[in-house]
């Protein structure tokens, strides 16, 4: 009886660790990312959803992608597209179950969390015409 209970328990502390991958675990699948414009009054927008006038502060999820713009009246759109890059501490999964459920399930699949955007911070200004 007792080692059917001990089995249980390990068999639910494999799953549970499978489950979650590292990257996922310790950077998350989100990253804050702060925008904001030189220029007065230019309208900054992400995938097309208004975020603020001058500045704004705003939420990527790793397995999206975006694109940036400032927008004035008058002036010509500014663009920014966001990069990413691997996140190395999704290696660590190797170590969990040889990365077969962590990594290229929970990490890749799932939730984007082997990359990371390369900057948290943009300055995105219109361009006069």
């Amino acid at each position: 009886m007792k080692l059917h209970i001990v089995v249980k328990n390990v068999i639910c502390l494999i799953l549970i660790v499978s489950i979650t991958g590292c990257a996922a675990m310790f950077h998350g699948s989100t990253q804050m990312v702060s925008i904001r414009s030189n220029v007065d009054d230019a309208k900054l927008y992400v995938n097309e959803a208004y975020i603020g006038t001058g500045n704004g502060v705003t939420t990527f999820r790793k397995n999206k992608n975006y694109t940036i713009v400032a927008r004035k009246e008058g002036y010509a759109d500014g663009v920014a597209i966001p990069t990413k890059s691997f996140d190395a501490t999704t290696l660590l999964g190797v170590l969990l179950d040889f990365g077969i459920i962590s990594i290229l399930v929970v990490d890749g699949i799932c939730t984007g969390a082997w990359q990371q955007f390369d900057q948290t911070s943009y300055v995105v200004d219109p361009q006069e015409k």
